[in-house]
């Protein structure tokens, strides 16, 4: 497969070669997880991709629910979902949490069935495991399922809300698994082994059974990609419209090649590897064309590149329509 091909069929299984009437629950169910560390990411994640978004539809979901799972980072989740999603995780911290050397079933046993703060939570844990180290502390959560309170929190909010242990029983680790990687490559392949691991942080031995059988492509540099049986494909010469996108927007952070979706020539200018941030960013004909912020009340483009002037109309056009929108209720 070449580039513009690998490019336009992320952009169609992503729902940005054109929008889609569909659910909130329903697109963050075939985006597998939104990341959603930067509180109004999964918001305009959404709005990018379904028609008529409003931000109720995920602040008042009760169906979606945020927790720290892939990359040990906040992602929004479909409910249903989740206890594949974090026995996956958990899983691929399995090697961490045995090392410590704690009982992390008294740990569980300890945590009240009520809503915590993370310094309620911190406190608890040193109490219980008698240590005062914070890395042992954050490492013996990781082996236990935790969610948000909120599933997104209003628009826009910095506070977190507080954590609840998840008390349902989870599905096997190697079963669920193969269902995540396999939803990923639904989403965003196809994709190669480096870039599963890139995106779910899982280890080898989870992700190597889920791709055993697939079918598989090359890309232009002969690296083999991986993808699930009848996944949608694109022309290379599919029309790309305009598309803004947030910070931390799961397209730009799902393969360890990041060059379908961002140019080379833009990934130091897209990418803050000293605070491991990215930008809100924006693409023209399907690849990352610049960044974007709002200030005061008013949106400011940053192309990394001059725009031809057809060009750059189409992108204000769409930026006034995303400047409405955030002013929206």
């Amino acid at each position: 497969m070449t580039l513009r091909e690998l490019n336009r069929t992320l952009l169609l299984r992503q729902m940005l070669l054109e929008r889609r009437r569909t659910s909130a629950l329903q697109a963050v169910k075939k985006l597998v997880a939104l990341q959603a560390q930067y509180a109004p990411s999964p918001y305009v994640a959404l709005w990018s991709r379904v028609e008529g978004f409003r931000k109720a539809q995920l602040s008042r979901n009760a169906a979606i629910v945020k927790a720290g799972c892939f990359r040990t980072t906040l992602h929004v989740v479909a409910r249903a979902e989740f206890p594949y999603v974090v026995s996956s995780y958990i899983e691929s911290q399995r090697g961490r949490s045995e090392g410590l050397g704690v009982d992390i079933e008294a740990l569980r046993a300890a945590v009240p069935d009520r809503p915590l703060s993370s310094a309620e939570l911190t406190e608890l844990a040193r109490r219980v495991l008698e240590t005062d180290d914070r890395w042992i502390v954050a490492f013996a959560y990781r082996a236990l399922p935790f969610v948000r309170t909120e599933p997104a929190g209003p628009w826009p909010h910095t506070k977190p809300s507080p954590l609840l242990l998840w008390r349902e029983p989870l599905p096997d680790a190697q079963e669920s698994s193969t269902r995540v990687v396999r939803q990923y490559l639904g989403a965003y392949g196809p994709a190669s082994r480096d870039d599963v691991v890139q995106f779910t942080g899982f280890r080898l031995r989870q992700v190597d059974p889920a791709l055993d059988g697939l079918r598989t492509f090359e890309d232009e540099e002969g690296r083999v990609l991986y993808d699930v049986p009848r996944a949608p494909l694109a022309e290379a010469d599919a029309v790309a419209p305009v598309r803004f996108l947030p910070a931390f927007d799961s397209i730009i952070l799902a393969h360890r090649d990041r060059s379908r979706i961002v140019p080379p020539e833009y990934v130091e200018a897209v990418f803050n590897k000293k605070n491991a941030t990215t930008k809100n960013t924006f693409t023209v004909d399907g690849f990352v064309a610049g960044a974007w912020r709002i200030e005061q009340g008013k949106l400011r483009i940053e192309p990394f590149a001059p725009l031809p002037p057809k060009v750059r109309r189409a992108v204000e056009a769409e930026g006034e329509r995303l400047l409405a929108w955030y002013a929206s209720s």
